[in-house]
């Protein structure tokens, strides 16, 4: 993430477990939704060369290629309707099958490597953990290296800390030497939390066989390019991981819980950061938007394009528009800020009211989905939890624009929710937490 955030605040995280008799630390990405349907399997012939230029940016086949992708592997036939071109993964699980049905809706993969964070029992100067990670690498490059729909190779994702690890950032050029010697026909990059000096010094200094840089920022998307500069980075970068305002960077009720923007906010900030930020000139070679699908981090709504139930939000709006050109058929509601929820904590079983405001561009009649969520105990998004249950017992009247709500009887802080439903696909979300006590 931008702003210097500590990469342990997002997904990273040391989560053990066994591959091929050797324990790594693995990220949890982003689930891939598996009510897609999976797609026939493609003819692995050969692979379609991938190149970086700094000056003429990246081409496939040898034509010119600018990303314009998201991250998350399902919904993939959403994906490509869109207008999007490729999509990205953090890891190689299940990477075959992505690929394969990517490749049948005409569509790229940026796959995923995972590699360790530094952690009790991996050390990136511990030359036999490197040797175990280089023979995995090998393993994961060599499977996949010939399939037509893989464009580039993300070789770890904000495992860098503050990017003072000098042996770390010497294994990473070991590892995209390695990488480049088995498939020379696809580019290597790695995603980093954030370009501070620190890190844009170790990369530039030890990691010159990276063939462009990955950034990923939220809240400071809008000032990336004048940091880059201003670090002195020179070389290729993709934004690989982008979206609305973390709930780190956020602003706070009194309770300490974040503030989240409205579907449509998000929608606004994103059409504003493409348009500032995400074109084809200045070493930038395009984007992967955060997430294209669900995942509960933080909330319910907070990250995913797509809601719990498969609507899609405003920002797939805005995002076609600006992939391909052309505005949707039929388009999400717009919503704004809920209203009435209290700023201070409240007593057990209180009541209170609240209400949104939501139009339909279409004049489509909308229906309100109203509900109180117990908000999570911690924001690392390391493991992401299922959809909590709604609290029962806490919503009157739960199909209009104004709601009766009923403090839950437990103390702690909630959230309440409201999905403004177009019933063609569709959903705006907006929320506010509250506290009890």
């Amino acid at each position: 993430m931008f702003n210097f955030l500590p990469s342990h605040l997002r997904r990273a995280a040391c989560l053990a477990f066994t591959t091929a008799a050797m324990t790594t630390c693995r990220e949890s990405s982003p689930p891939k939704n598996s009510s897609s349907p999976a797609a026939a399997p493609v003819s692995t012939v050969a692979a379609i060369p991938v190149t970086v230029d700094a000056t003429k940016g990246m081409t496939r086949g040898g034509q010119p290629y600018f990303v314009k992708g998201a991250g998350g592997s399902g919904n993939l036939e959403q994906l490509a309707a869109r207008g999007a071109n490729s999509t990205r993964t953090w890891t190689t699980g299940g990477l075959e099958e992505i690929l394969d049905h990517a490749a049948a809706l005409g569509l790229t993969v940026s796959a995923g490597i995972w590699l360790e964070s530094e952690c009790s029992w991996f050390s990136y100067a511990n030359p036999e953990h490197c040797a175990k990670q280089a023979a995995r690498v090998r393993e994961e490059v060599t499977r996949y290296r010939d399939h037509p729909a893989l464009l580039a190779w993300g070789i770890g994702n904000e495992i860098e800390g503050d990017g003072t690890n000098v042996p770390l950032w010497q294994q990473l050029d070991r590892l995209a030497k390695l990488v480049k010697e088995l498939d020379p026909a696809h580019p290597t990059f790695t995603a980093v939390a954030g370009a501070n000096p620190a890190k844009v010094k170790g990369l530039m200094e030890h990691v010159p066989h990276l063939d462009f840089l990955g950034v990923n920022t939220y809240g400071g998307v809008m000032g990336l390019r004048k940091h880059l500069a201003n670090v002195g980075w020179k070389r290729p970068w993709m934004l690989t991981e982008w979206g609305p305002r973390g709930f780190w960077e956020s602003h706070k009720a009194k309770s300490g819980a974040p503030i989240e923007q409205t579907s449509s906010d998000k929608a606004a900030m994103i059409r504003k950061a493409y348009e500032t930020v995400i074109s084809n000139d200045g070493g930038c070679l395009g984007s992967y938007v955060f997430l294209w699908g669900w995942k509960f981090e933080a909330s319910a709504t907070w990250f995913g394009l797509i809601t719990h139930e498969g609507d899609t939000t405003n920002a797939a709006d805005t995002l076609q528009e600006l992939w391909s050109g052309k505005k949707p058929a039929n388009r999400v509601p717009d919503i704004q800020p809920v209203i009435g929820v209290p700023p201070t904590a409240l007593p057990p079983n209180s009541p209170f009211e609240a209400s949104v405001q939501a139009t339909d561009p279409e004049g489509d009649p909308l229906a309100f989905h109203w509900a109180v969520l117990p908000e999570p105990k911690s924001h690392d998004g390391h493991k992401a939890p299922p959809m909590p249950k709604e609290v029962a017992g806490t919503i009157a009247e739960p199909s209009s624009d104004r709601v009766a709500v009923n403090a839950p009887a437990k103390p702690g802080i909630y959230r309440l929710h409201v999905w403004v439903k177009d019933g063609k696909g569709h959903a705006a979300t907006a929320n506010m937490p509250f506290e009890v006590k």
